[in-house]
Order: C-alpha cells, then structure tokens, then sequence
C-alpha cells in the first residue's frame, strides 16, 4: 500500500485513544460480584513487567508505569515502527 505525503499528514493530525493495559485476570461473574473495596485482583504480569500500548486492538508497543504529577503515566519503552504504525492506520480506517 503507497501512502503518499497528503495521506501521512491527514493522518499525523488524527486524534486516537490509547489503551495501557496492566494485566487481565479470570475470574467468575460470581467472583466479580462479591468484590468489596480493598480487594485485590491478581493479574497476569510479573511485577515491573510494564503495561502493553494499544490503539484500538493492536498492540503498538510497551511502557513502564509512572507517576507524574500525581497521575499514573506511561514511559514508552518499546514502540512498533513508524511506517507500520502508519500503515496500520490507513488499514483500519482510522482517517
């Protein structure tokens, strides 16, 4: 697929939501619903593992969890290319 230079820079200016995920756990709908403030879920991530940076269901890299300024943040660690983050985008539609 040729993207050329108008496509690269409608794109660039295109807002999208990011996802950090932490981890998933299993649990039953039974589980789920006797959960009380204080409990603890446990994920599926060793400890310092990171979070994996999603744009809708792609996974397009991975960062460390921060605090900053008193919100959790993400310092990118690991990021997919940039021609196939691009290319990614104009796959799915996103402009």
């Amino acid at each position: 697929m040729d993207i050329t230079e108008r496509d690269y820079d409608l794109l660039v200016d295109t807002e999208i939501i990011v996802d950090v995920i932490l981890g998933d756990a299993e649990l039953t709908v039974r589980d789920f619903l006797n959960l009380s403030e204080g409990d603890i879920i446990s994920l599926n991530k060793d400890a310092g593992s990171g979070g994996d940076i999603y744009v809708n269901t792609r996974i397009v890299g991975t960062g460390d969890i921060i605090v900053m300024d008193e919100k959790l943040a993400v310092r990118v660690q690991d990021a997919m290319d940039s021609d196939n983050v691009v290319r990614y985008f104009f796959e799915e539609q996103m402009i």
